[in-house]
């Protein structure tokens, strides 16, 4: 059983008793002449396994108070005692023997004998400097309480412990700074998008040349507008997915969903905050930048602070510099309120101050909204393009009489209910 205080007094106890060695070889080395390099071998070794019990000593001290397991046995303390009581019994013996028949000191021991020791000696001193390695007190004792061969295993174990402990931590604070700025997290706006867009809508836009331009050129600016119903939420998840789909270590994108319905995505300085958080995780130096903003606004001795719009405006601008091209899609301006003008001006802002941003706005034509980006940003008219209609209706269609929820027996009935309802669906 080991407890604190008999932990530093057993190697304590080790130090003077390899001292005691030491200095009965030292004086072998001077009588003996037989073997005058085996002895000055032995006594190098255990002169630095002295030194390494030596440290040991004054590291346990030092975490005397540190939490152990107490059913740890001390195994390699134990056999390093055993290895030098040996040598020092028999030098006591040949000691003994030589002053009674007052002769010459002769060396017994054999060069394989020798050989054993230095073997034993050499692996004490390294499972002892494995120990010197581990810290608290627990992980030394583990060290030390394993069979030699075991030592170096279990050092490597707890060290990788250490790390993977270490990077909880990191990871854990990192989360913790990372959620500080996401305020609503536009995620499941995105899921719901791609969940309601049918397989093939929003093919007339990916064919269009000034979309393709928006994927090709850093620089380019879209405003799809349209009137309630026309699918500009729909549409803006197939732009996001094709963004993402370009999206590589250099080349990110991120984006954001503005909801009459959701207060918090009304106010700039979550929309900044959500798109910092997406750049952030993509990009070491960009997390950097994001961190040390946020020390800014959490001072060791002071209260914390609140972002204010112009801090994360630039320190997007900032991060956007890192990459070679960004691509940046923003939502539902016209769902932002009293915050419209200040989102919209915002927005513009950053499209002009950084050149390798793609950015593409979303809303209802609007005056206020149209005063600020016309002249900037290349317009697209959004109405519910025919074929996207006829995509819907027609597997609409087909699901309710899958589900028996419709019944229609007659093709040509079918056929007009569909044709109806595309051509009344007026872009909407």
């Amino acid at each position: 059983m080991a407890d604190p205080l008999s932990i530093a007094a057993s190697i304590a106890g080790l130090v003077g008793l390899a001292d005691i060695v030491f200095a009965r070889l030292v004086k072998f080395g001077r009588s003996v002449k037989n073997a005058e390099e085996e002895i000055r071998h032995l006594a190098q070794e255990i002169n630095l396994l002295g030194g390494a019990l030596n440290s040991l000593e004054r590291l346990a001290q030092v975490l005397k108070d540190d939490a152990f397991d107490t059913n740890l046995r001390m195994h390699n303390i134990d056999d390093c005692r055993e290895t030098l009581k040996e040598i020092n019994k028999k030098l006591e013996k040949l000691e003994a023997t030589s002053s009674l028949m007052k002769q010459k000191l002769m060396w017994p021991f054999t060069k394989d004998r020798v050989k054993e020791w230095l073997d034993d000696l050499s692996k004490h001193k390294e499972n002892i400097n494995l120990a010197l390695s581990a810290d608290p007190l627990d992980a030394m004792l583990r060290v030390l309480s394993q069979e030699g061969h075991h030592a170096a295993e279990i050092l490597a174990e707890i060290k990788e412990t250490r790390k993977i402990t270490s990077r909880i931590h990191q990871d854990s604070e990192r989360l913790k700074v990372l959620n500080f700025f996401l305020k609503y997290n536009p995620q499941k706006n995105y899921d719901m998008s791609i969940r309601l867009r049918q397989s093939g809508t929003g093919i007339w836009l990916q064919k269009l040349q000034d979309f393709q331009h928006w994927l090709s050129e850093p620089g380019s600016k879209l405003w799809l507008k349209g009137i309630p119903g026309a699918g500009k939420t729909v549409l803006a998840g197939s732009i996001i997915e094709s963004a993402l789909n370009r999206s590589t270590e250099a080349i990110p994108s991120a984006f954001f969903f503005c909801d009459y319905k959701e207060a918090d995505t009304h106010a700039i300085e979550n929309i900044l905050g959500a798109l910092v958080y997406q750049l952030s995780i993509q990009k070491e130096d960009a997390y950097a930048m994001l961190e040390r903003y946020y020390n800014e606004l959490h001072p060791i001795n002071g209260l914390p602070k609140q972002p204010t719009r112009k801090a994360p405006q630039k320190l997007l601008r900032r991060i956007i510099e890192l990459f070679d091209h960004t691509y940046l899609v923003v939502d539902g301006l016209d769902e932002c309120g009293k915050s419209t003008d200040e989102v919209v001006e915002c927005l513009f802002d950053i499209s002009e101050d950084a050149d390798n941003v793609s950015i593409a706005l979303l809303s209802r034509d609007e005056d206020e909204i149209r005063s600020r980006l016309e002249g900037s940003f290349t317009p697209i008219e959004i109405a519910a393009h025919k074929e996207d209609i006829t995509e819907y209706v027609t597997a609409e269609i087909q699901e309710r009489i899958r589900s028996r929820r419709l019944r229609i027996s007659n093709l040509h009935l079918k056929g007009e209910i569909l044709q109806g309802l595309i051509d009344g669906a007026k872009g909407m």
